[in-house]
């Protein structure tokens, strides 16, 4: 009587462990399961987020253009870029008229420069 008391008895514990192991595999499926859903709730809610990020930023970058600021930024860009250009113009003309300049003061048959 004694070892089927202890046999049904350990019957009992394993069948008890067990039934606590299934109970926290649910558990811990249904978490993972939450969790998962949170995750892709979240995901798609940053990319959302970056869209209008964004879109923010490219309303802001038109708003800055459009702004007098912007308009002077661009302004004073445009007029240091023609003024680049200009100097760049003289002083490759510069240079063209000194190259043509030394070449008629080398040849043998050219007149002594006047001061």
């Amino acid at each position: 009587m004694k070892t089927s008391l202890g046999t049904v008895l350990a019957i009992v514990i394993v069948l008890a462990v067990a039934a606590f192991e299934y109970w926290q595999y649910k558990d811990a499926e249904a978490h993972r399961t939450m969790v998962n859903a949170k995750l892709m709730q979240l995901s798609s809610r940053v990319e959302e987020l970056d869209q209008n990020l964004l879109e923010a930023r490219e309303e802001m970058r038109e708003l800055e253009s459009s702004s007098l600021g912007g308009i002077i930024d661009n302004a004073n860009e445009a007029l240091i870029q023609g003024w680049s250009a200009m100097i760049d113009t003289v002083e490759r003309e510069l240079e063209r008229a000194k190259q043509s300049f030394d070449e008629r003061q080398q040849s043998p048959g050219s007149a002594p420069a006047q001061p």
